[in-house]
């Protein structure tokens, strides 16, 4: 019995031990937990941050190359539109489910190259099991982006330049709508007149886009062979990529006479008016060209007035009357016969951002130059990795903080 005694007793002295140890272990599980889960959570959180910071860059530098400050060459009268557009794009984003605080926001004043840095931070992520291990100070998460407004416009180097929602329509660079050239011709196509017409530069100059009447400096782009494809890309611009030295085809000589309906439908289709309107004054969004940079303003029929968001005449930033354009160099075939039989190749040296404010009875686009592009030095498609791609004639691109 005496054995029998001595184990028994040993056992009832281990008796709970097994508590401890699944106390211990839990702890050591809630630990890897906080490790793996809620480092986890941080982690993504960063992401999200970091999202929101480049897309509140992005939407502030996309303010200056809307208004045609870069062009001008000074866009610290812009820099207030742009940090609420950052504002706004940075609240649109959610950190661990919550709304971002921005930091500051502040402005690089290059020449011809603004650019925007957007500073955010996320306070109080939540944790899962780090509380549980007496971890109780919430996390914060924090992150930077800074986007610029890119002007290769002279440029002996840098990137090659692609965009895309060209209207199709080719402007000669030089052509009776200016008392100049729009890009010095040759070498780099720098900006031949920046600043704004206020000063003496090309920024609010008037435009008129003859296509019809005056085939030497202007002319339809052919997208796909008919003019309905024409009318099409006018509505809702061609959303290829292409980039400066890309060679187009003028629309042939077969549709002369037959473009001003499928200009005139597309136009107003462009600026939100009723079919068969011709003129100013027919609702559509409207630009003050006599301030620097020029201002626009939301007609009856934008949109926004419609929706109730902002009233009618009200200052906005962007329109839908702003629209892209080829610019080339030469000549095309003459508006009196002989006609040529076959479409022209012509090769883009650059881009015209413009806000159409009307279209007439002949078919002419009518307009004021917000914005114009060179080519630069490096014309090349838009697949390599050297490339910037963007919606807009100039190219807006992240140069710190993209993950």
């Amino acid at each position: 019995m005496g054995p029998h005694i001595r184990t028994k007793n040993r056992r009832h002295g281990e008796r709970g031990s097994s508590i401890y140890l699944v106390a211990g272990s839990l702890v050591i599980l809630l630990g890897m937990g906080a490790l793996a889960i809620d480092l986890a959570s941080l982690y993504v959180a960063r992401n999200e941050s970091q999202r929101a910071a480049d897309s509140a860059a992005l939407a502030g530098a996309k303010v200056f190359v809307e208004s045609g400050c870069v062009t001008s060459g000074d866009c610290t009268g812009e820099e207030g539109t742009a940090t609420d557009r950052a504002t706004q794009a940075a609240g649109l984003n959610l950190v661990g489910g919550f709304p971002v605080t921005i930091q500051s926001i502040s402005f690089n004043e290059t020449s011809q190259n603004p650019q925007i840095t957007v500073q955010l931070q996320s306070a109080n992520l939540n944790t899962y099991f780090a509380k549980a291990i007496g971890i109780v100070t919430s996390p914060t998460v924090g992150a930077t982006a800074t986007a610029e407004a890119y002007n290769p416009s002279g440029s002996a180097g840098g990137p090659t330049y692609c965009t895309g929602c060209v209207r199709p329509w080719l402007i000669a660079n030089c052509n009776p709508s200016f008392p100049g050239c729009l890009l010095n011709a040759g070498g780099n196509y720098s900006v031949a007149s920046p600043g704004c017409v206020t000063s003496g530069g090309v920024i609010g100059a008037p435009i008129q886009i003859a296509i019809e009447t005056n085939n030497t400096q202007f002319a339809g782009v052919d997208n796909g062979g008919s003019l309905g494809n024409y009318q099409q890309s006018i509505t809702t611009c061609n959303t290829g990529q292409l980039s400066c030295g890309t060679v187009v085809n003028t629309l042939p000589i077969a549709f002369a006479g037959q473009k001003i309906p499928f200009t005139t439908s597309g136009v107003d289709t462009l600026l939100h008016i009723g079919p068969g309107n011709v003129g100013l004054n027919q609702g559509q969004d409207w630009i003050d060209a006599t301030v620097c940079p020029p201002q626009m303003h939301a007609g009856a029929f934008n949109p926004l007035v419609v929706q109730g968001v902002v009233g009618q005449d009200a200052l906005v930033a962007t329109s839908d009357s702003i629209v892209t354009a080829y610019i080339f160099d030469g000549t095309l075939p003459p508006s009196v016969p002989p006609f040529p039989q076959l479409s022209q190749a012509v090769a883009v040296t650059g881009f015209a951002q413009i806000f159409v404010t009307q279209v007439d009875a002949n078919g002419d686009v009518w307009g004021v130059v917000l914005g114009v592009a060179g080519c630069g030095s490096n014309p090349g498609g838009c697949g390599g990795s050297g490339s910037i791609k963007g919606p807009t004639t100039l190219p807006v691109r992240l140069i710190q903080g993209a993950n």
